[in-house]
């Protein structure tokens, strides 16, 4: 498990894309701390990024993540996935 701090990754950019920030945020971060060739972000995590909008993502979020042998990370969200 996984906790990403999405902050630093929204304020990058222009207010309309944060949450496409932190989503390749959150790609970048699980390559890195996984050592992966490939990430897969679930469609349940993408939506929790989506969930207040493109300009207002979550601050944090929890994350599962699993590798298999192609070296391959798959992220999927824990129950409660944002974190306030």
């Amino acid at each position: 498990m996984l906790v990403v701090h999405l902050r630093k990754a929204t304020e990058k950019g222009p207010r309309y894309k944060k949450a496409r920030y932190a989503v390749k945020f959150l790609e970048q971060y699980v390559k890195k701390h996984m050592k992966a060739k490939e990430v897969k972000i679930d469609q349940d995590v993408n939506s929790a990024i989506f969930v207040n909008g493109s300009k207002n993502p979550p601050i944090r979020i929890r994350v599962s993540c699993s590798k298999n042998d192609k070296g391959v990370v798959s992220v999927k969200p824990v129950k409660s996935t944002v974190t306030k």
